[in-house]
């Protein structure tokens, strides 16, 4: 593992506060240039040297937190297969808690770091805010949030890019943070690291918040069954607000690989969400049988 310093987050962060984020619109507007910034990749060499690449700086998996769940015993096959690939690339587990049954599943030899703001839904402080508080244009909650969630956003970009660039790391494996909005702050302090640092993102999606979510008018016009990811819909009639989440789940950059568990979530983003097919894939789920069986 390559430690180095964090010059590059030190000054990204700096741009980011001189940035006027004081509404929802400064927000909108902010990522709609962003997104137009054509930045440089930390990568410049061609395809045979991409592998060395690689090995060298590592891989990140990311995720809300570790235990003994779908998503970690999903990232501890991802992680020994890259290990089959690249025999000694370091590997970093990155979540808001790692779990201590979650040691049965991390590789022995896995870097472990908890970074406490990266927790989700009813851990996350601003949950509430986001997805059960009634928001309005102009209403106190609605001119509130913007600015604590920024700050949030601010401090991620600091504690998390900070560890990324000390150790190098060439490679992010997010499992669900940019499809569920469990955190949103946690999503787009992941975006801006991401781009900024030129650092190429596989983004694996287990589920998505419109799996089971739909908008209150909709259910009403539609005749459409309650479901039970409607909450992430709850202020989605702030066009301004919603749009945000709109944006980042999930991001499309050209440095960044959708992966989803199945057919329904790839043509949904290529034909709903309009990402480009070449930056979509798929990747099932399964269980090796003969590792994890059923007590009896």
């Amino acid at each position: 593992m390559t430690t180095t310093n964090t010059s590059k987050i030190t000054s990204i962060l700096k741009n980011l506060k001189n940035e006027k984020i004081n509404t929802w619109f400064d927000l909108g507007l902010f990522i709609d240039k962003f997104k137009e910034q054509n930045l440089a990749s930390a990568f410049n060499g061609n395809a045979s040297t991409f592998d060395e690449h690689i090995e060298k700086g590592g891989i990140a998996f990311l995720t809300f937190y570790f235990t003994i769940d779908g998503i970690t015993v999903e990232t501890e096959k991802y992680a020994k297969t890259f290990k089959n690939i690249y025999p000694d690339i370091p590997i970093h587990f990155i979540a808001g808690e790692i779990k201590e049954e979650a040691d049965e599943l991390i590789p022995k030899d896995a870097f472990r770091k908890v970074i406490p703001e990266m927790e989700a839904f009813d851990a996350w402080p601003l949950f509430k805010d986001f997805f059960q508080i009634k928001m309005e244009r102009g209403s106190k909650e609605y001119n509130d949030l913007i600015g604590k969630f920024w700050t949030e956003v601010l401090v991620l970009v600091e504690k998390l890019g900070s560890y990324i660039e000390e150790n190098d790391i060439s490679l992010l494996y997010l499992i669900n943070v940019c499809s569920n909005p469990g955190n949103v702050s946690l999503a787009l302090a992941t975006v801006l690291i991401s781009e900024y640092l030129g650092i190429p993102v596989i983004n694996n999606n287990h589920d998505f918040y419109w799996e089971g979510g739909n908008r209150d008018v909709e259910i009403k016009k539609k005749g459409l069954k309650k479901g039970p990811r409607d909450f992430f819909f709850h202020n989605a009639h702030v066009g301004e607000f919603f749009s945000i989440i709109e944006t980042i789940y999930p991001w499309e950059s050209r440095s960044w690989m959708n992966v989803n568990i199945n057919k329904m979530q790839q043509n949904h983003l290529i034909n709903i969400n309009g990402h480009n097919p070449a930056n979509v894939a798929l990747l099932g789920t399964a269980v090796d049988t003969k590792m994890h069986q059923m007590s009896k």
